[in-house]
């Protein structure tokens, strides 16, 4: 059999790192940092996920992505994980000592660990700090559950009745069977990072998101949207009712002492689009500024909320953000047309009322796009203002929240 330097070299080093690792769960190496989880609603910290650090004495900090693989591989997994579980279970009740308002932490939990002893490594944690088992939550991933399903459920099972609350990790991502999902006693369900990222400008993506949301509230199970960065994915899922969140829009994973200061501060999330529910609003989407302003001149008069964006990328960012009712854009826009623009929105927010603004040379493409109903109204250039204004009224009054035209 042949092997090359390459292989070679990534064995060596292989091997090398599982050795340092051995070395580092003998000298107590590690550090966990904590993730905050934020209820979309009220906008406060509800609990908050424990993320291990390697503090290599030579390298630095270490992420577990370079070495929990190994660890499991190795079967260190089991050990690393038991002191992730024995030091959260140290911190909480060191905050409980000291009065510092506490949420539930949870651990992530490998399927080499689930076959291991999970529940005596839990039972002894949970007694040796003096713990309520509401302030320990466990994660597991799709792949965890699924590598033994009838032992997984018996062991999930025994979990609950200690009262340890149970998530299903990164779920649409590895397995994601609903007939399975069924048979384990989870309370939450986490939407990965990967239907996120581009949930306000990807209908697709929007779809599985919401679909994942109404089929768990369906199972009795919250969801937690994770990998949120931006004000507008954050309200984008809020309005689609997710029930929490985690990512940098909020926090990173942080040391003890950060969340600490956040549980003592209270700090929360204040949602912009709450205080805007009730006012009328128009979206100007024109990537001329002289049309923008012009078109807000006209409709300020008739005392609308007016928001502008230069083109379908930056309308859309705020379609998350904002509730609106009317949109008005133009047809010709570089780089996406307003049949495409609205095309998207008719998917991302079928009750919106959409007008759009086309020259004459460009009716065709307009008038199939009315005709597919992504577009409710469609008015020439130059426009005529009372007429415009009276569009924009009568879009107000066939508005209804959750219908598509």
């Amino acid at each position: 059999m042949y092997f090359s330097r390459a292989m070679n070299d990534r064995v060596a080093a292989r091997l090398a790192l599982e050795m340092q690792l051995r070395d580092a769960v003998k000298a107590h190496q590690f550090v966990l940092h904590y993730q905050p989880r934020v209820d979309m609603i009220s906008g406060e910290i509800v609990g908050a996920e424990a993320l291990i650090r390697w503090e290599h004495p030579e390298r630095g900090i270490v992420g577990p992505a370079e070495f929990i693989p190994v660890a499991e591989e190795s079967g260190l997994i089991v050990q690393i994980g038991g002191w992730v579980i024995d030091r959260i279970c140290a911190q909480q009740a060191a905050w409980i000592a000291t009065n510092v308002p506490t949420v539930p932490i949870a651990a992530n939990v490998s399927s080499v660990q689930l076959g291991h002893g999970i529940v005596a490594t839990v039972q002894d944690a949970l007694r040796r700090h003096s713990l309520d088992a509401r302030c320990l939550h466990l994660e597991l991933t799709e792949s965890a559950v699924m590598h033994d399903v009838q032992e997984a459920a018996r062991i999930m099972f025994e979990l609950r009745k200690l009262g340890i609350s149970l998530a299903l990790d990164d779920f649409g991502t590895g397995y994601s069977s609903l007939a399975y999902l069924k048979r384990f006693p989870f309370s939450r369900v986490k939407i990965d990072r990967s239907f996120v990222t581009d949930i306000t400008q990807n209908a697709d993506d929007a779809a599985i998101a919401s679909a994942i949301i109404a089929i768990a509230h369906r199972m009795g199970l919250k969801v937690v949207a994770e990998g949120i960065e931006t004000e507008a994915q954050y309200e984008y899922l809020r309005t689609q009712r997710c029930d929490e969140m985690q990512g940098h829009y909020f926090s990173d994973a942080v040391a003890a002492e950060a969340l600490e200061s956040d549980l003592l501060s209270g700090r929360s999330i204040k949602s912009p689009a709450q205080a805007a529910q009730s006012a009328q609003t128009v979206l100007v989407v024109d990537d001329e500024a002289g049309i923008r302003s012009a078109l807000t001149r006209l409709l300020r008069r008739d005392g609308y909320r007016i928001l502008t964006a230069a083109g379908g990328p930056e309308a859309l960012e705020l379609l998350a953000v904002n509730p609106v009712q009317v949109i008005i854009s133009d047809q010709l826009m570089p780089g996406m047309s307003g049949t495409e623009f609205f095309g998207k929105v008719k998917e991302l927010y079928p009750q919106t009322m959409r007008i759009i603004l086309s020259g004459y040379t460009e009716l065709g493409v307009v008038i199939e796009s009315v005709n597919r109903g992504a577009v409710f109204k469609f008015l020439t250039k130059p426009w005529d203002d009372d007429m415009l204004r009276e569009q924009v009224r009568d879009a107000f009054l066939r508005y209804r929240p959750g219908s598509n035209f």
